[in-house]
């Protein structure tokens, strides 16, 4: 599933965060998720799932990404509770989920198996849980629970060889965590889950170049700041498939894409060293290109520390079945 808006309802969204990145929002405005433009609402998603690659001397990487919506009354069973209280619940009806499988295979050393689960706010885009789980050399779980605070994380590893064989529900090597937001998460009506980024590239085409606007997202132990920057046209060659229940149509040709930059900034405590920002396993800044006529993020170029600077292209999107 995915975004494709009509363009008052784009301009809304803009507007929407323009108002952000200008004035900001008073400081009780982080204990609570402040309704926004429904840019997750059910009715104007059009894409399922994405499916990505990229290749280049130093290995492989793959990405999967699903999109889909539940009942908030359903979630709620799958929202663990955070020590001390203040966790964010649904304002809506509605959660959004979105999964995101990605698999590194360097040319030399062992394979990163990452396997990510975040469930979203259908109002307010904010961020209620992620759950990231690494198999490969290196095996645990995280578990993180937003709260109107901080994030609180519950992290779980195999206890000895025995365990590294269970799945992860019994592991029972647990360590607590929590990371404030501190003063700066005062000035942010909603702090964003990182994969989330990829939904909110693919609601902005309608917005002109050389335009910025700035997001509050919580990466893997800060808060940042993103810069959000429109940089205009670029002929981009493409070729994935498109699949729509028993159809199935080939694009292969050159399109004309939105270049969409994102340079993350850490919003690091003082006793903290910044950390760097992780995307679909880019690390630092990325930029999304997204058709311009579909809407559809069809290329995420940055660098990832294996395998250097590299393009992750579009090799297949699935529609809802009523979007196409």
């Amino acid at each position: 599933m995915g975004f494709l808006l009509t363009s008052s309802k784009n301009c809304l969204v803009i507007a929407y965060l323009m108002l952000i990145a200008m004035f900001g929002l008073p400081a009780h405005a982080a204990q609570k998720i402040s309704p926004s433009p429904t840019f997750f609402e059910p009715a104007r998603i059009a894409w399922r799932s994405l499916s990505y690659t990229a290749n280049n001397i130093f290995g492989k990487a793959t990405t999967d990404v699903y999109l889909s919506s539940s009942p908030a009354e359903e979630v709620a069973g799958f929202l663990i509770a955070a020590p001390g209280g203040g966790a964010l619940h649904p304002s809506g009806a509605t959660v959004f989920s979105i999964k995101v499988h990605s698999n590194i295979k360097p040319l030399v050393g062992f394979d990163e198996i990452l396997k990510t689960q975040s469930w979203i706010d259908s109002n307010a885009a904010a961020a209620l849980q992620r759950i990231r789980l690494r198999l490969g050399q290196e095996r645990w779980q995280k578990r993180y629970r937003f709260t109107d605070i901080g994030v609180y994380r519950l992290r779980t590893k195999p206890q000895d060889a025995r365990e590294d064989e269970m799945p992860p529900k019994q592991w029972t090597k647990a360590r607590e965590s929590f990371y404030p937001y501190g003063a700066a998460g005062s000035g942010c009506s909603a702090v964003l889950e990182s994969s989330s980024l990829l939904m909110v590239a693919s609601v902005i085409k309608q917005m002109k170049p050389d335009t910025a606007f700035h997001l509050c997202v919580f990466n893997k132990q800060q808060l940042h700041q993103v810069k959000v920057s429109v940089d205009g046209l670029r002929t981009l060659k493409v070729n994935y498939l498109e699949k729509s229940g028993t159809n199935q149509t080939r694009r292969n040709n050159a399109i004309d894409a939105i270049k969409i930059s994102f340079q993350p900034h850490s919003l690091a405590l003082n006793n903290e060293d910044p950390e760097e920002f992780s995307f679909l396993g880019l690390k630092g800044d990325f930029d999304i290109y997204v058709d311009q006529d579909s809407g559809l993020p069809v290329q995420v170029s940055g660098k990832i520390a294996t395998f250097g600077k590299i393009d992750i292209r579009l090799q297949t999107v699935e529609f809802a079945q009523n979007a196409r």
